[in-house]
């Protein structure tokens, strides 16, 4: 996958969306184990199901020259 900004084929998934969720998903985390007494292995299964979901479906990507973010319509 190239950098449609730079062209450079250094990219990684990930974006503004992804990282949203990810501290959304740590916050919620820490309030189901500590205040909600959640088991944490099983708050951290949901959490990892819910970074792929969100992997699979916002399909954005970053490139590492130039920091360009963009979604993948493919």
């Amino acid at each position: 996958m190239d950098c449609p900004n730079c062209q450079s084929t250094r990219t990684r998934r990930g974006g503004r969306i992804t990282w949203s969720v990810y501290l959304l998903l740590i916050a919620l985390a820490i309030a189901a184990v500590l205040f909600v007494h959640l088991n944490a292995a099983i708050v951290g299964g949901i959490m990892i199901a819910a970074i792929v979901i969100t992997h699979l479906l916002a399909g954005e990507r970053v490139c590492l020259e130039c920091g360009h973010q963009w979604r993948n319509h493919a």
